[in-house]
């Protein structure tokens, strides 16, 4: 089944902001009173969109060991959710209004749902990997672009306002983990550079090599410089606690003729401006990306408390509120009795670098999250 990613974005349509409609509607009690209509509105946009998709139902019935028959109904629509918006608070009704955006392809970046999305992405780039085998006047060349598109990248993430990033740290074993106390510093997503041999487009003529012809080669010998050549640099984006592929991209990179030399090859001007060009389209597809795509925190309890894996890098701060989701049931069995019933929100009370620390306001016990994520919204 295809990996989903899931939003919850905010916008206040009626300009206000909870504390305020808090101060409005007497406190405390107000603000719990919303939260639960909230997740109201949300289970109903959630089951009229499962209602407008094809659906099935799959029974199922065994007998256990002491001969007693059970039997297990699946309701499974074809909904594939992107995304959950609270677009307004409050309408005329006082009722919260919901919108879904449906379906989302894996390795592509997607539509853009609300570009209102105010957290960051923390991403490490990851040192290079060289595929295959070069020739030996190619191999500083693919390993020269290499690092020349990883620093365009770090120069990208470094100065954007979606992402957060986090220094490459030196690798240790389980045992020296344990020994050291080091520990590896978490983010949510890596990007991974890589180069490999590339291909002659299909009707490209190679660049003549100046004095190679059969004339010049009797009377001179050989030219001295290299003959054409081609690379192609491949960039990926992989979510961590995942392992899916968020994007990729690729490009095949012509290698120019040059001059023979015994020192480090300087990549032509030409590798250099394609390899930027490159880094700048791509880092506009992940500007849309961290823009639009939703985030999702993962739950876990320690000493009693419910934290999520996402603190202040990722842009969160204290009191702001998630929605929990079981992501395995909502997408595709949304009409199964009980699944709704275990949705719940929680707000956040506690705020670290890299967790924050959760607490319930509406729904099903946080207590019972597990395998669980949090949306922040």
């Amino acid at each position: 089944m295809r990996h989903l990613g899931w939003f919850v974005g905010m916008i206040l349509g009626t300009g206000l902001s909870i504390n305020a409609l808090a101060e409005g509607h007497g406190g405390d009690e107000s603000v719990a009173s919303l939260d639960k209509s909230m997740l109201v509105a949300i289970k109903e946009a959630l089951v009229a969109g499962a209602q407008a998709t094809e659906s099935k139902v799959i029974n199922t019935s065994w007998l256990d060991t002491k001969g007693q028959l059970h039997e297990s109904t699946m309701v499974q629509s074809a909904m594939r959710v992107r995304g959950i918006q609270v677009r307004a608070y409050l309408d005329e009704m006082q009722k919260p209004k919901v919108e879904i955006a449906l379906d989302q392809k894996e390795g592509l970046l997607p539509e853009c749902f609300a570009k209102d999305d105010h957290l960051s992405r923390t991403v490490r780039v990851m040192p290079a990997r060289v595929r295959g085998h070069f020739v030996t006047e190619m191999r500083p060349i693919a390993v020269a672009s290499t690092d020349l598109l990883r620093r365009e990248f770090a120069s990208y993430f470094d100065n954007s306002d979606y992402w957060y990033a986090k220094r490459p740290v030196r690798h240790a074993s389980a045992y020296q983990s344990m020994v050291s106390g080091l520990r590896p510093n978490p983010v949510r997503y890596e990007l991974q550079v890589m180069v490999s041999n590339g291909l002659t487009p299909v009707g490209q003529k190679p660049e003549r090599i100046p004095g190679s012809d059969p004339v010049s080669t009797f009377f001179r010998g050989e030219p001295s410089a290299f003959a054409e050549g081609w690379i192609q640099l491949k960039a990926q984006l992989v979510k961590v606690t995942t392992g899916e592929l968020v994007w990729s991209g690729a490009s095949n990179i012509r290698v120019p003729v040059r001059p023979v030399t015994y020192t480090n090859q300087v990549l032509p001007d030409e590798m250099i401006n394609q390899i930027r060009d490159d880094a700048r389209s791509w880092a506009s597809l992940l500007d849309d990306y961290a823009m639009c795509q939703p985030m999702n925190f993962q739950i876990n309890e320690l000493d009693g408390l419910a934290r999520i894996d996402g603190g202040t890098t990722s842009g969160l701060k204290q009191g702001d509120r998630l929605l929990v989701i079981d992501q395995a049931r909502i997408p595709d069995r949304v009409l199964e009795p009980g699944t709704l019933a275990e949705l719940s929100l929680v707000q956040v009370v506690q705020v670290e670098e890299d967790s924050a620390i959760i607490e319930h306001t509406a729904g099903a016990p946080v207590i019972e999250a597990t395998g669980k994520v949090a949306l922040p919204f």
